[in-house]
């Protein structure tokens, strides 16, 4: 008998240990700052999906999906000092990916934030970016 409660008290502990929700690991997001580059060209080569970009302030936030998961994997933005002579000013933004050699396939969803206060040193504002070719947002600040 002694056993038996033994047993069924293990069991509910267990049980209730197994449906108590833990907090989600806090994670810290990186901010990194925007490099301006004078007449930058991108490889052409991305290496991942974008699946929203979103100006916030002063920052450019990605998500970002790629396939990896062996060895760490590096980005940095590129902002390209040329503008143009069009209304608005514009200026090409480029994501840069660096793998490392990473050939394993497991899909990676990552947030990047980018601090892109730097680009108010080109002197134009709004300034209209153009990222990676994919995605135009304009860049108005006080």
């Amino acid at each position: 008998m002694k056993m038996i409660k033994i047993y069924l008290s293990v069991l509910i502990l267990g049980f209730y240990a197994c449906n108590q929700k833990t907090s989600p690991a806090k994670h810290t997001i990186e901010k990194q700052k925007v490099e301006i580059m004078a007449y930058y060209k991108s490889s052409g080569k991305l290496g991942y999906l974008v699946e929203s970009v979103k100006l916030v302030e002063d920052q450019l936030i990605f998500n970002i999906v790629y396939n990896g998961g062996c060895k760490p994997h590096t980005f940095k933005l590129i902002a390209d000092s040329s503008v143009s002579s069009t209304t608005p000013i514009q200026t090409n933004l480029f994501l840069v990916h660096e793998n490392n050699g990473d050939n394993c396939v497991d899909e990676i969803k990552k947030e990047l934030v980018f601090d892109i206060k730097r680009l108010k040193n080109l002197g134009f504002n709004p300034i209209q970016l153009n990222i990676d070719n994919l995605n135009t947002i304009s860049y108005q600040y006080k």
